[in-house]
């Protein structure tokens, strides 16, 4: 058993290491020899220090997060053993390791541990400056050259997109499939199967169906078992909207399979982000599109958007501003002391022009035989300007080093996902298309 031996040693120095441990051999605690293909991106949230990581054990490749610590026994201290956050940790990361007992996950099942300090032969401090291939990428290739890799690489995953698309349309109603699509958009990564479910419990033809603003949330709010009385504190609604959203799904709602509070992820979440608000959001596009529906109105949209511009003409369409008691209410009985932003805002809207109505017109398109549709779709999107960066194509720009080296599109942005998740997680550098 290792042990710090009086040097002092920070997290963050143990992180670094693990950083630049890239195509190395080395010897867990248990004896396992393995190499690490692709360290991870870090995490910015809660959780494991670093996700979608790769590590090999003779030929056995696998996938998962890595949690780093100075002692081993820090696994116990901070209470991980607890968490089921921690789940998909493959490996436990130390520098020195003090536990005389396994590192086990809160299922029960054991993760191996990499002791630095004994792995490296005590010399931390001389491991080589090891990156992965594509670290200054712009050293091996010129700013045009990248441009085109990256745009070919958004455009296969635009194309991907499409095909998924492609498959529901010929297994269910088209506009449910593009509602199901917008929900799930709505639901950013903590909340996409609660809205997907919601989707599937209450679809847009019966949804639809019902006139009224309040009347689409009430049932939406309703179903999702999101409604003060619905929730564990089981607030008494004091508001006159509120009231009337309670009186409208007891009259209305009561043959709903409804959800719980508890199916949603309602903590660390953004206060605008938070579901109520992105409902609420959706029953407002409901309620504008209520004339000729949503499918009708969206895919309008891409077929009258301009180039160039044509993103100004989506997010006009898909962006909705807080009114009345959304004005200044993050959830219910959750008031801001100014005003909000808008309740679905530009850059919100972007992302679900790019990801979703865009790749499904393309999709519907060419199911449909409507040409226009299919070339406005694809044109938009390769001239769709920058979205909001996420926490992937951040870890991207900096793995690549391109925080200020180029202008970038949405479809470059999508090139840099498609390349992570095509690529780098899967500890596939050899075929990577940016250092091929």
């Amino acid at each position: 058993m290792i042990t710090r031996n009086r040097i002092k040693f920070s997290e963050k120095q143990a992180v670094l290491i693990w950083q630049q441990a890239v195509g190395r051999e080395l010897t867990s605690s248990e004896d396992e020899i393995f190499s690490v293909i692709y360290p991870g991106r870090t995490n910015g949230d809660n959780g494991p220090d670093f996700r979608d990581a790769v590590i090999v054990n003779k030929s056995h490749l696998t996938k998962g997060d890595i949690e780093v610590h100075v002692k081993s026994s820090d696994w116990y201290s901070h209470k991980h053993h607890a968490d089921a956050e921690y789940n998909n940790v493959i490996l436990h990361v130390v520098m020195w390791h003090d536990c005389n007992s396994a590192t086990l996950l809160q299922n029960g099942k054991p993760v191996p541990v990499l002791c630095l300090a004994k792995a490296l032969r005590h010399q931390a401090y001389l491991l080589p400056y090891q990156q992965l291939p594509c670290f200054r990428i712009l050293d091996h290739v010129d700013r045009q050259t990248l441009g085109k890799l990256l745009n070919t690489a958004g455009e296969e995953r635009f194309k991907q997109k499409a095909m998924h698309f492609k498959a529901e349309l010929k297994q269910e109603e088209v506009g449910q499939v593009l509602f199901r699509g917008m929900m799930r958009a709505l639901g950013y990564a903590k909340n996409t199967k609660p809205f997907e479910d919601l989707a599937d419990r209450m679809p847009l033809n019966s949804i639809e169906s019902r006139e009224g603003l309040a009347t689409k949330q009430a049932l939406l709010l309703g179903t999702a078992g999101l409604l003060p009385s619905q929730r564990c504190q089981g607030k008494f609604a004091r508001e006159k909207e509120v009231r009337e959203l309670e009186q409208i799904w007891q009259s209305a709602g009561q043959k709903v399979k409804t959800m719980k509070e508890g199916d949603w992820n309602l903590s660390h979440i953004y206060p605008n982000n938070s579901p109520v608000r992105r409902i609420v959001a959706q029953s407002c596009l409901l309620e504008r599109y209520c004339q000729g529906k949503l499918l009708a109105g969206i895919l309008q949209l891409v077929k009258e958007a301009p180039l160039p511009g044509g993103h100004r003409v989506l997010e006009n369409g898909l962006t909705v501003t807080g009114d009345g008691y959304w004005r200044d209410h993050f959830d219910f009985d959750v008031r801001s002391k100014t005003k909000i932003s808008a309740i679905l805002g530009n850059s919100k809207a972007g992302e679900i022009a790019v990801n979703v109505i865009l790749p499904f017109a393309l999709s519907w398109g060419e199911l449909a035989n409507e040409a226009q549709l299919t070339e406005n779709a694809i044109e938009l999107y390769r001239n769709y300007p920058k979205s909001a960066e996420n926490c992937i194509t951040q870890h991207m720009k900096m793995q690549l080093c391109l925080e200020k080296s180029i202008d970038f599109t949405a479809c470059h942005q999508q090139g840099l996902i498609h390349i992570f998740r095509n690529y780098c997680r899967e500890g596939r550098c050899g075929q990577c298309p940016l250092v091929g």
